[in-house]
Protein backbone atom coordinates (compact mmCIF):
# COMPACT_ATOMS: atom_id res chain seq x y z
CA UNK A 1 0.00 0.00 0.00
CA UNK A 2 1.12 3.31 -1.08
CA UNK A 3 -0.38 6.19 0.59
CA UNK A 4 0.44 9.22 -1.31
CA UNK A 5 -0.48 13.19 -2.33
CA UNK A 6 -2.15 14.35 -5.59
CA UNK A 7 1.15 15.85 -6.86
CA UNK A 8 4.56 14.44 -6.71
CA UNK A 9 7.62 15.73 -7.21
CA UNK A 10 8.00 14.02 -10.05
CA UNK A 11 4.27 14.10 -11.88
CA UNK A 12 0.99 12.50 -10.42
CA UNK A 13 0.22 9.42 -7.97
CA UNK A 14 -1.34 7.76 -11.19
CA UNK A 15 2.03 7.08 -12.64
CA UNK A 16 2.38 5.21 -8.88
CA UNK A 17 -0.79 2.88 -10.11
CA UNK A 18 0.64 2.65 -13.53
CA UNK A 19 3.71 1.17 -12.22
CA UNK A 20 1.70 -1.23 -9.92
CA UNK A 21 -0.11 -2.32 -12.65
CA UNK A 22 2.74 -2.42 -15.20
CA UNK A 23 4.91 -4.82 -13.06
CA UNK A 24 1.96 -6.81 -11.42
CA UNK A 25 2.77 -5.46 -7.93
CA UNK A 26 -0.53 -5.38 -6.28
CA UNK A 27 -0.40 -2.90 -4.44
CA UNK A 28 -2.80 -0.08 -3.57
CA UNK A 29 -2.43 3.61 -3.68
CA UNK A 30 -4.00 5.98 -0.97
CA UNK A 31 -4.80 9.25 -1.89
CA UNK A 32 -4.10 11.88 1.35
CA UNK A 33 -5.70 15.32 -0.04
CA UNK A 34 -6.52 18.50 1.21
CA UNK A 35 -8.59 20.09 -1.65
CA UNK A 36 -10.40 17.27 -3.11
CA UNK A 37 -13.74 18.46 -4.44
CA UNK A 38 -16.38 15.19 -5.04
CA UNK A 39 -15.50 15.46 -8.91
CA UNK A 40 -11.70 15.15 -8.22
CA UNK A 41 -12.53 12.17 -5.60
CA UNK A 42 -15.03 10.63 -8.46
CA UNK A 43 -11.81 10.49 -11.04
CA UNK A 44 -9.50 9.54 -8.49
CA UNK A 45 -11.58 6.51 -8.02
CA UNK A 46 -11.63 5.75 -11.35
CA UNK A 47 -8.36 6.44 -12.02
CA UNK A 48 -7.26 3.46 -9.97
CA UNK A 49 -6.94 4.73 -6.51
CA UNK A 50 -8.52 2.64 -3.81
CA UNK A 51 -9.37 5.61 -1.41
CA UNK A 52 -9.49 9.49 -1.18
CA UNK A 53 -8.84 11.04 2.14
CA UNK A 54 -9.31 14.13 3.25
CA UNK A 55 -6.07 15.25 5.23
CA UNK A 56 -8.39 18.22 7.35
CA UNK A 57 -11.17 15.76 8.00
CA UNK A 58 -10.29 12.21 7.57
CA UNK A 59 -7.08 11.21 10.09
CA UNK A 60 -9.59 8.80 12.04
CA UNK A 61 -10.39 7.40 8.80
CA UNK A 62 -7.12 6.42 7.54
CA UNK A 63 -6.51 3.84 9.86
CA UNK A 64 -9.57 2.09 8.26
CA UNK A 65 -9.01 2.82 4.96
CA UNK A 66 -5.07 1.47 5.27
CA UNK A 67 -6.17 -1.96 6.56
CA UNK A 68 -8.81 -2.13 3.45
CA UNK A 69 -5.87 -1.12 1.09
CA UNK A 70 -3.20 -3.63 2.71
CA UNK A 71 -6.18 -6.39 2.44
CA UNK A 72 -7.01 -5.95 -0.86
CA UNK A 73 -3.35 -5.88 -2.22
CA UNK A 74 -3.20 -8.71 -0.12
CA UNK A 75 -5.81 -10.20 -2.49
CA UNK A 76 -4.40 -9.15 -5.54
CA UNK A 77 -1.40 -11.50 -4.00
CA UNK A 78 0.91 -8.58 -3.16
CA UNK A 79 3.59 -9.90 -0.47
CA UNK A 80 6.50 -12.11 -0.14
CA UNK A 81 6.73 -14.44 -2.84
CA UNK A 82 6.68 -18.00 -0.50
CA UNK A 83 9.33 -19.22 -3.18
CA UNK A 84 11.98 -16.78 -2.47
CA UNK A 85 11.32 -16.77 1.40
CA UNK A 86 10.86 -20.08 2.51
CA UNK A 87 13.88 -22.17 2.86
CA UNK A 88 14.51 -25.37 0.68
CA UNK A 89 13.53 -27.97 2.19
CA UNK A 90 16.50 -31.17 2.47
CA UNK A 91 16.09 -33.74 0.26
Amino acid sequence: MVVSTPLLRDGSWRRLTDIANQYDLGFEVVLWARNFDLAEWVEALKDGAFDVLDALCAPPKAVEATRRALWAAYLKGAGPDPRVTSPQKAA
